[in-house]
This record gives structure tokens, C-alpha cells and sequence, in this order.
């Protein structure tokens, strides 16, 4: 045993390392053979101990794609059959040009490209979406602060529906229910001219997170209307 090695232990209280490194020459180590070549004749040199292995039996990868397809086996399948969907390509090229078909269609799988202004901001998108859940946001941000606003509803235990901020500023024309002034439609908030969403009954007071009961107003007159009620526009918004 070699002081300081802590691999295993294999033969005579050494590593395998140390073995070979002791009891066995360069020469034996690193033996060689001189095999034929199954495929030209050729004769090659490979490992010894390991000249037998499939891949051992031929010079070059040429020679063992040459055998396969003259043996059968592990064939290339032929246009023909990639062509009539008999066997799946296998070829990188083929599945590209699959790939650049569908996209071609605008579909992926069972998903479909999906185009429009953000729900939330009013951004346009483009995004790939499944039937069942169509997406609604040009962004996880955007998707984020939507579903915040609705979970805040369900901790009221409020009425809640989905509704798009986007079609409820085209709704109102982008003009504040509280001032009755336009909204800056490209200021985001803390901006004080930023278009945000008032419920004209307040959640706290009973209000629903519903299309009816929201208007566009001005980030500094939500801010400054707060939780209160009346007064700042007091019938509710109607649909349509």
C-alpha cells in the first residue's frame, strides 16, 4: 500500500493505477493487435483485447456504414419509405426540414401561432398556444400582475371574470372617468398620466372584479380617489 493514494484497492494492496505502474511494462499496457478489416481486407492496428469489439472490426467508419448497408444491418431507410411515413427519418436534415414545414403552416404539434394585443397592456404579441389555454400576454410580467388582480378578488371573495384592461380602455376611449381627460396611452406607472384600472365600487366595499364595474382612469386620480366611492363616476360602466 502506497502511502497517500486513496483510490481502492485492486490486487496486492495497490490501485489499479499503481498496478499496472509496478507489475506491468509501457509495452504491456498499451498492447496492440494487428486485425483484419471485415469489410476492405485491410489490415489496421487496434487495442489488444478489444480488436474483437464491433466497432474493432472495421479501419474506418466508412468501411462499417459500406458493411451495413451491404449486410442489412442497421440499413438506412430509403426516400421512398421516409416518404409514405413506412419508417421514421432518422436523418437530421429530413426532421429540419419537418420542422420548418410546420412552422410554415404556423403550427407546432398540437399548438398554433397566436397573434394580438396584450390583454394587460395592449402590446402586441406573438407566441405559440395550445386550444385549451389561448395566451392572453405579451409577457409572465404582464400574466403576473393580471392574476394578482384577480387573486385579490378571491380574497374578498368578491365577484371576479376575465376581462382585458386593453378592451376596457378602448371602451372608455382612454379617457379618465374620474377627470374626464385622455390618458397617456404609452406611460407606464408610477407615471401620473398612466392608464390603470378603478373598480367604481371598491372590492373592500362589496365591489366585483367584473368589466361592469371598472373604468379607465388616470394613475394619480386612482391614487388620490383610493378606496371611496361615489362621486367619481357613479353609475357603473355598461358593456358594449
Amino acid at each position: 500500500m502506497l502511502p497517500g493514494c486513496t483510490k481502492p484497492h485492486r490486487a496486492r494492496g495497490l490501485c489499479s493505477t499503481h498496478y499496472n505502474q509496478q507489475h506491468a511494462t509501457p509495452e504491456q499496457r498499451h498492447r496492440k493487435a494487428v486485425v483484419q478489416c471485415t469489410w476492405c481486407k485491410t489490415e489496421c492496428v487496434k487495442d489488444a483485447g478489444r480488436e474483437r469489439r464491433y466497432g474493432g472490426l472495421f479501419c474506418s467508419l466508412t468501411c462499417r456504414d459500406l458493411w451495413r448497408k451491404a449486410t442489412g444491418n442497421n440499413p438506412s431507410p430509403s426516400p421512398e419509405a421516409i416518404r409514405k411515413g413506412a419508417v421514421a427519418p432518422w436523418r437530421r436534415r429530413t426532421v429540419a426540414r419537418r420542422k420548418l414545414k410546420r412552422a410554415a403552416r404556423g403550427t407546432q404539434g398540437d399548438r398554433t401561432w397566436i397573434a394580438g394585443p396584450c390583454d394587460r397592456c395592449g402590446s402586441p404579441f406573438l407566441a405559440l398556444t395550445s386550444g385549451a389555454d389561448p395566451a392572453r400576454f405579451c409577457s409572465a410580467r404582464c400574466a403576473k400582475r393580471s392574476s394578482r388582480a384577480r387573486r385579490r378578488a378571491r380574497e374578498r371573495s368578491a365577484e371576479a371574470e376575465r376581462y382585458s384592461r386593453f378592451a376596457i380602455f378602448e371602451r372608455d376611449g382612454w379617457r379618465c372617468h374620474i377627470c374626464r381627460r385622455q390618458v397617456n396611452r404609452t406611460a407606464v406607472v408610477p407615471h401620473p398620466l398612466a392608464p390603470t384600472i378603478d373598480h367604481l365600487l371598491p372590492l373592500v366595499a362589496g365591489g366585483g372584479d367584473t368589466a361592469a364595474n371598472v373604468a379607465t382612469a388616470h394613475f394619480l386620480c386612482n391614487s388620490i380617489k383610493g378606496d371611496r366611492a361615489g362621486g367619481f363616476g357613479d353609475q357603473l360602466a355598461l358593456i358594449g
